[in-house]
């Protein structure tokens, strides 16, 4: 790690995500979205975050924007009995896709080698209110962030956007 601090003028900014992966404790590395995540993250001057990451590819759901609205608010009665089928593999799908999807969204603030997240608004509903703390390592455009979650090692390379 370099031996400077953090500060918001390395991370004010738009970050497209170059490497994700993970070591755990008997050395063994894995890739929870996969070997080419797509993502990004926002640092803004007013002290606020965001970041979206997803497996690439990810299956479309096969449903109109306006079925999935009729599906999120269960109006379809009649027309969901006749296509039965098509909304049950739907469902199926958009399970795969926010198991596939992570985004969460607060304020941040920084201190020394590391960055916190104050989690306001995520994905995954239990997140709200949290705090993630990331360790920090800006180099030559490009940021590293890394925290350890029982015995493993969570690895994301971001490149500045220009």
């Amino acid at each position: 790690m370099s031996d400077n601090l953090i500060s918001k003028d390395n991370l004010v900014g738009t970050w497209k995500l170059v490497d994700f992966y993970t070591v755990d404790s008997e050395k063994k590395v894995g890739y929870p979205f996969g070997k080419n995540p797509t993502g990004y993250l926002v640092y803004t001057e007013d002290g606020y975050m965001s970041v979206s990451i997803m497996t690439t590819n990810r299956p479309l759901l096969g449903l109109s924007v306006e079925e999935m609205q009729d599906l999120k608010n269960a109006k379809l009665g009649l027309k969901l009995i006749a296509s039965i089928g098509k909304y049950i593999k739907a469902s199926l799908r958009y399970f795969s896709a926010g198991r596939n999807y992570l985004s969460y969204s607060g304020k941040y603030e920084i201190r020394d080698h590391t960055v916190i997240h104050h989690l306001e608004v995520s994905l995954v509903p239990d997140w709200v209110g949290l705090d993630f703390e990331r360790n920090v390592e800006y180099s030559d455009g490009q940021i590293i962030l890394t925290n350890m979650v029982k015995d493993t090692s969570f690895n994301l390379t971001w490149k500045l956007v220009n």
